[in-house]
């Protein structure tokens, strides 16, 4: 049973690896040719997972990080999971609402197995690869950009649109904005890592370069969206990870990071040419003639006629001409509505929180927020508490410790950009956050139980209650 159960311990970590790692590489898994095939191997994954809570009847379950924080996640998470199910079984999109749901139930299914499932030996491997993965990735967007033009995204023609005007970084996927979203990512866990103060220095080095890779692509794609919250998550980054600093040394650190920033944004705004161009070029002023404005708006109008369950799961896109119209048109005296927007369609809302609404209603969006409110609360309460005692005692946090405001950050990151975009909606993005927030809640279960001043080995042997 022992060896059956490291067998299937080890099966897992792959299965985790290849779908973090892999489905970034693969266009984000976006097009159903590689998204099904990818939830193939999360099914896979999920009755591997299954084989080892079976195998606890006979070895227990102390080999598995189980916490009272995975609970409370998995109980906060089981609302929401069902009535999205039950409103996907009564959408008329049936292909739609099925892909709407699995994007919502995949990343739990992989946070939970990344949780409690992987060995606790291979967590810092885990991360390893991750991390390198999200270099990797930015560095193929950054040579891609510079010596191909984004010609090709790997080995198949890139949209042209995107290089017309402003070339923009398109990386593994093909919109610049989503490619932006991965590096706003990896700009997050590497300022965490880079920030917190049980990191080394040849972490802090590695970090140092990650982060230079995450900004220079966000630069090179262009995104509004990216630049800002680049700026936000760094400003958030001096804050939260600067916490596990002595007093006198975390302010030090946060008036010389908005210093920076200060300048950073400054000669941006004076030098970043095509860039700042762009940024200028929006109707800033008169939002209401933007195509996403239209589309978010588009949204909330289907949403009025059903707001507590929505219009149903998927059903944004088939909905899209009957509400594009902007709502002051008048058929009985021919009066034509100021925006028609009857010169595109809008598969996706282009902004996550809108498109959540319209089709889950507030009861829906309610129980969302429930879930990833309590996952975030969670992992912030052990983050305040370990930084509190390793201001005090820098040698009684462990290493991995930077995942959790890095997990944090990213979360910061994508709710933001997520106004303005469907970063949420990348399979390959979201799987990738599902791993990364189950691996902050397993690193979270040892939460030190004790003042600054008891040894470390104690820190280390206890599960948090």
């Amino acid at each position: 049973m022992q060896r059956l159960d490291s067998i299937v311990g080890g099966v897992l970590f792959g299965l985790i690896a290849f779908i973090g790692i892999g489905s970034t590489w693969f266009f984000g898994a976006w097009e159903t040719w590689w998204f099904w095939p990818f939830v193939s191997c999360i099914f896979l994954t999920t009755a591997c997972y299954g084989v080892r809570l079976m195998l606890s009847a006979f070895l227990g379950t102390r080999r598995l990080n189980l916490s009272t924080l995975v609970y409370s996640i998995a109980l906060a998470w089981l609302p929401f999971l069902v009535y999205a199910l039950i409103r996907a079984i009564q959408a008329d999109v049936p292909m739609d609402a099925e892909r709407s749901f699995l994007l919502k139930l995949t990343p739990f299914l992989l946070g939970l197995i990344a949780a409690t499932g992987i060995p606790e030996a291979r967590h810092r491997t885990l991360l390893a690869l991750i991390m390198i993965n999200l270099g990797l990735l930015g560095v193929y967007g950054i040579a891609n950009h510079l010596l191909a033009g984004n010609a090709t995204v790997l080995w198949v023609p890139g949209f042209p649109q995107y290089q017309s005007g402003y070339a923009r970084a398109t990386g593994s996927y093909f919109c610049p904005d989503h490619f932006s979203g991965l590096m706003e990512l990896a700009l997050a866990m590497a300022m965490a890592l880079l920030l917190v103060r049980s990191s080394t220095r040849v972490q802090r080095v590695l970090a140092l370069g990650l982060v230079g890779i995450a900004l220079f692509g966000i630069i090179l794609s262009r995104s509004r969206g990216g630049g800002i919250v680049a700026g936000i998550v760094v400003a958030a980054a001096l804050v939260l990870c600067t916490m596990s600093w002595p007093r006198k040394a975390r302010w030090i650190m946060r008036g010389l990071g908005l210093a920076t920033l200060t300048v950073a944004i400054s000669s941006f705004a004076l030098f970043g040419g095509h860039y700042v161009k762009r940024f200028k070029e929006y109707p800033w002023t008169t939002l209401q003639h933007s195509d996403r404005y239209q589309m978010s708006a588009a949204a909330l109008r289907a949403w009025k006629t059903a707001p507590w369950i929505g219009v149903g799961p998927g059903m944004h896109s088939s909905l899209w001409p009957h509400f594009a119209p902007s709502a002051d048109g008048d058929r009985v005296t021919g009066r034509w509505p100021t925006f028609p927007n009857n010169q595109y369609h809008s598969f996706e809302a282009h902004n996550d929180w809108a498109q959540l609404l319209e089709e889950y209603g507030l009861i829906g969006l309610g129980l969302f927020l429930l879930a990833v409110g309590t996952v975030l609360a969670g992992l912030f309460r052990r983050w305040r508490r370990w930084a509190f005692i390793q201001a005090s005692c820098p040698d009684c946090i462990q290493s991995t410790a930077w995942v959790l405001p890095g997990m944090l950050l990213a979360a910061l990151a994508m709710a933001i950009h997520s106004i303005g975009d469907f970063n949420l909606q990348l399979p390959g993005t979201t799987w990738l956050m599902g791993i990364l927030a189950g691996l902050a809640v397993a690193i979270a279960r040892l939460t030190p139980p004790f003042r600054a001043g008891q040894s470390n080995k104690s820190v280390e042997n206890r599960q948090a209650p």
